[in-house]
């Protein structure tokens, strides 16, 4: 009898071993389980897009989390429709390059119910109102952009250093923050250097439409020397280069745009552009450092939070083949200085720290910090 109470008893408390070892290792499971942010991207083939993708999937890697990729045609309704979506995946946080601001107080209201932190990029947000919601949410950590203003600007420069004195303005969507401040940079660069402003087209976002809007203006205005492409990712620069081609003004007329594609060492070499600023794909990797502190729970705030930071300009093929060396098929940050942005590798690492490497993001500073 005290056999069986014997064995019953080492049976019982095997099983009561195993269940809890079941259960450790599920536990330990779960907290192995990566965080994982949702991206709501306008596209995944254009020169930009690609860059800021396989950046962040890096970044991701390095600090064992995951990325999902939505593309949403920098449509309204699709972006909205994309951070319902990726919150019903599970993602820890999303972030998104807004097409409006309009878009924000939908995309912030989704957030709030899933309580799930959200972040922009590439993005300020112009209109008060919006800001002021936005910035009322315990889930709206901030955004990161560029001072698009100062783009515009400093292309505009670049184009009276070339002389020119009769400009037109082809541009993305009218409501999109960072085609308006460029379009605000630029006048003020035009107005201040002399050069006439002939017109000026919107709305544009591929080739195709950029090349019949550089027509139309080529056509109307014999003593056209300049065309600003606000952005767009790489199509409407391609248009516009292949309008003036076909008139043969290229090197009469000159064109700056954004967004660096793979060939940017030949357009310069060519003529076929300017200047250009580009090479801010870092905008959307301290975006995903931001959101990745915050679901870790070490948020570099307690309040919504603004970066800004400058792309990288180049004028030059000289400029442009030390880009072409030091950061096309290079990430501007390895696993080190990555860990380094992070509050669980580096306890001391704080907002104030994210916003000087922020700053000093230039062409110089990549190849200092990787000579």
């Amino acid at each position: 009898m005290k056999t069986k109470k014997v064995l019953s008893i080492v049976v019982t408390l095997a099983f009561v071993i195993v269940l809890f070892g079941a259960q450790m290792l599920f536990a330990e499971k779960e907290e192995e389980k990566p965080y994982l942010i949702g991206v709501s991207i306008w596209a995944d083939s254009g020169p930009l897009s690609k860059k800021v993708i396989s950046n962040l999937r890096y970044t991701a890697g390095v600090l064992g989390a995951e990325v999902e990729i939505a593309v949403d045609g920098f449509k309204p309704d699709n972006q909205v429709s994309n951070i319902e979506n990726l919150i019903a995946r599970g993602c820890d946080a999303v972030m998104i390059c807004n097409c409006t601001d309009a878009v924000v107080p939908k995309i912030v209201k989704l957030a709030d119910e899933a309580k799930v932190p959200l972040a922009l990029y590439f993005r300020k947000i112009n209109d008060p109102e919006i800001k002021a919601y936005a910035e009322s949410s315990p889930y709206f950590i901030g955004n990161v952009h560029e001072d698009e203003v100062a783009v515009g600007y400093n292309l505009g420069k670049a184009l009276a250093e070339k002389g020119c004195k009769n400009a037109v303005i082809i541009n993305y969507n009218k409501g999109d923050t960072t085609a308006e401040n460029r379009y605000v940079g630029y006048k003020k660069a035009f107005a201040e250097t002399g050069i006439k402003l002939l017109g000026e087209q919107w709305d544009i976002l591929a080739a195709e439409p950029a090349a019949n809007a550089a027509e139309s203006f080529i056509a109307a205005f014999p003593e056209l020397d300049a065309i600003a492409v606000g952005g767009g990712g790489g199509g409407p620069l391609a248009g516009t280069i292949r309008a003036v081609k076909n008139h043969n003004k290229i090197g009469q007329i000159h064109i700056t745009a954004s967004d660096f594609g793979p060939d940017i060492e030949d357009s310069l070499r060519n003529q076929e552009v300017a200047a250009m600023s580009g090479g801010h794909w870092t905008d959307p990797f301290f975006t995903f450092i931001l959101l990745y502190n915050c679901v870790d729970g070490n948020p570099l705030s307690k309040k919504t939070e603004t970066i800004t930071m400058q792309p990288i300009y180049l004028t030059s093929v000289a400029e442009a083949k030390e880009y072409t060396n030091w950061c096309m098929d290079k990430p501007p940050y390895n696993e080190e200085e990555i860990k380094n942005m992070t509050v669980r590798y580096n306890s001391s690492f704080t907002l104030s720290d994210l916003r000087k490497i922020a700053a000093a993001y230039s062409l110089e500073d990549v190849m200092e910090r990787h000579k």
